[in-house]
C-alpha cells in the first residue's frame, strides 16, 4: 500500500474554489487516481503527486478543497 499526496490540484472539488489537495491510500497510482475521481476530484495526467510513500492500511481518499475567501 502507498499514500499518494497531491498538495494542490486544479479540480479537487466542484465548490466555488475548486482547487485543493488530495491524499489517497492505494496500491497503485492508477487506482489512486480512480479513487480520487470517484470521490469528486479530477486529477489530470500532468498533475503528478508531490509525494508517494509506502504505508499500511486500507484504501482511503481525503479531499481538502481550498476554503477561498467566501
Amino acid at each position: 500500500m502507498k499514500v499518494f499526496v497531491w498538495n494542490r490540484i486544479e479540480n479537487a472539488s466542484n465548490h466555488w474554489h475548486p482547487e485543493g489537495g488530495v491524499v489517497v491510500f492505494a496500491e497503485t497510482m492508477d487506482r489512486a487516481v480512480q479513487l480520487a475521481k470517484e470521490a469528486g476530484a479530477d486529477i489530470r495526467m500532468d498533475e503528478s503527486p508531490d509525494e508517494i510513500r509506502e504505508t499500511t492500511g486500507n484504501e482511503k481518499v481525503y479531499i481538502m478543497p481550498d476554503a477561498g475567501c467566501c
